[in-house]
């Protein structure tokens, strides 16, 4: 990481990689203000949870480095598996059946233009 670089860290969003990756992939290299409007308008869980995150990484900048946010782009993010959470069902007949919930880690990383 540059020194003119500003990251945010997500553990464990209540979301599956594979569905955070999906909105993750759309707004990888853009401007930030360009970011933030799609990701405001974009119909999906991942999209709300993505918009804090870049949020939070553009408020670390702009704070802790004296960056502009119409200066800064999304260079990188990173969505990786987290732990999953075993749970069981009740069903017919007195058995039970089993479930995962997904958890997800994030790290948004912004650069200067």
């Amino acid at each position: 990481m540059s020194n003119r670089s500003m990251s945010a860290t997500l553990k464990y969003a209540l979301m599956s990689s594979k569905k955070m990756w999906l909105v993750a992939s759309m707004v990888k290299g853009k401007p930030v203000v360009e970011a933030t409007q799609f990701l405001h308008f974009l119909p999906k869980k991942a999209a709300k949870t993505l918009l804090k995150l870049v949020n939070s990484a553009t408020a670390n900048a702009e704070n802790n480095l004296d960056l502009k946010k119409e200066d800064l782009y999304i260079h990188t993010i990173n969505v990786g598996k987290g732990p999953r959470l075993k749970r069981v069902r009740a069903v017919g007949r007195w058995r039970m059946h089993g479930y995962e919930h997904y958890r997800s880690f994030v790290k948004v990383t912004l650069a200067v233009k």
